[in-house]
């Protein structure tokens, strides 16, 4: 999880909405910016994750909200 702390406040949140499976289109909406943004967050949040797709990241998105909602239970 340590490398989940490397991502900026943005690409944190365009993680958390990968792992809500949100497509390009639908971070762009939600965070009123453009589908081109969203793509270079995605290219540099799976460059700091070392992960090779969106899938990867949005699973591994997944198992940290999980494991977070867990520790606060």
């Amino acid at each position: 999880m340590r490398r989940i702390e490397e991502l900026t406040d943005r690409e944190f949140d365009v993680f958390i909405l990968l792992g809500r499976g949100l497509s390009n289109q639908g971070i762009s909406t939600s965070l009123y910016v453009t589908e081109r943004t969203v793509k270079s967050h995605v290219t540099r949040i799976l460059a700091k994750l070392q992960l090779d797709s969106r899938l990867q990241a949005g699973l591994v998105a997944q198992a940290y909200t999980h494991r977070v909602a867990s520790n606060s239970a």
